[in-house]
């Protein structure tokens, strides 16, 4: 079986020099933030241009830091994408604020074409989303006076017309995992900004809201425990190491897989001429995505479905409802298949051979 992420061989460029970190982190004395805490934070401040660089224990620590940094509290409303990973919608709703959702486009990214019609009273900020290595049109919403805040998770190494992606929204966040561009074992992030007092209180806010813990009373701002680890941040190190050359890789099976599946009439999801796609998922629209997934199985191929949920009808979300067309397009038909820098290219041919075998009349017809 061709496993859709190969997670036995992720970090056998990395080990060794992993291991050799770990001796240092282990004679430091120091579990928390320490020298490749700073190192790694160092390092994402050059790769994203952001002045600030602030470790967190996950993308979704991130996503709620941005939040209260910005001062989103109970009652306020949150604009954000209607489709995604939960991580992106559940922060706004942990903190007792409203998500107020917007469709997705025929590109799978966030329409913004309507979103002045969202905007009241209570909206305290737009909580962006890249999908699938692309981006958002932040043009269209820059001088809305409304802040930004750029859930960036997917899309380190995309590129909003030739700007890095992060560098957009007044603050942004990371996330590093195995599914990600930036992999490390379980889960880390980041949250970046270029403003140093919103930098100071991202740093409060991941030591549960204190700055010094030597002076009584020295709470100074509502927190949790997102600290960074002396391991996870020597292991995040090591991986930025080999970054850019994971990223080529990916390049390289996408360009291989638009050259071959175009000629097999498959709908590829379309990037919006604005975005160049850092290709963190491949992901194709098919007609019915659990046939698919079971007959490319049946062929020894493993493939994942982004996404299968439609926030505005989940309970969770108080069965908010509206219409949200290209949401319902995307949960009925987008499908991914294996793109990571750890498959070989006989891999990624036999994926293909396998998208021949079993690609349908009705595969075919499914228009984006």
């Amino acid at each position: 079986m061709i496993k859709f992420l190969p997670i036995s061989r992720m970090f056998k460029q990395i080990k060794e020099q992993y291991y050799s970190c770990l001796d240092e982190v282990y004679n430091e004395d120091n579990q928390f933030e320490g020298t490749y805490c700073k190192k790694a934070e160092q390092t994402l401040q050059v790769l994203t241009g952001r002045k600030h660089a602030l470790l967190v224990t996950s993308g979704t620590a991130g996503i709620i830091a941005m939040l209260l940094a910005q001062g989103v509290r109970p009652g306020d409303e949150v604009i954000c994408i209607n489709y995604s990973c939960p991580a992106t919608a559940m922060p706004i709703k942990v903190l007792g604020a409203t998500p107020i959702f917007v469709d997705i486009n025929q590109y799978g990214q966030m329409d913004l074409s309507n979103i002045k019609s969202k905007i009241t009273d209570r909206t305290s900020a737009i909580l962006t989303t890249g999908l699938y290595g692309d981006t958002f049109d932040y043009d269209s919403i820059k001088d809305l006076g409304i802040p930004i805040l750029n859930d960036s998770a997917q899309s380190v190494f995309n590129k909003y017309k030739g700007q890095e992606n992060t560098k957009l929204g007044r603050m942004s966040i990371l996330s590093f995992s195995t599914n990600k561009n930036i992999p490390v074992f379980g889960t880390y992030g980041a949250v970046f900004t270029d403003d140093d007092s919103l930098a100071k209180d991202i740093y409060v806010i991941r030591r549960n809201g204190y700055l010094n813990r030597d002076v009584g009373n020295a709470i100074n701002h509502i927190g949790f425990n997102a600290q960074p680890h002396a391991d996870k941040s020597a292991q995040l190190y090591c991986s930025l190491q080999h970054a850019e050359q994971f990223q080529k890789r990916r390049e390289e099976i996408a360009n291989y897989y638009h050259e071959e599946l175009a000629k097999q009439e498959i709908s590829i999801r379309p990037s919006p001429a604005y975005s160049k796609s850092n290709n963190h998922k491949f992901t194709i629209l098919v007609d019915n995505k659990a046939s698919f997934r079971d007959r490319m199985e049946d062929e020894g191929v493993e493939t994942q479905m982004h996404y299968t949920y439609n926030f505005a009808k989940a309970p969770i979300f108080d069965h908010v409802g509206g219409s949200f067309p290209y949401t319902d397009l995307y949960v009925r038909h987008a499908i991914s298949i294996p793109c990571s820098p750890w498959h070989t290219d006989a891999e990624i041919e036999t994926v293909v051979d396998a998208i021949k075998k079993t690609v349908t009349a009705g595969d075919r017809n499914v228009q984006i």
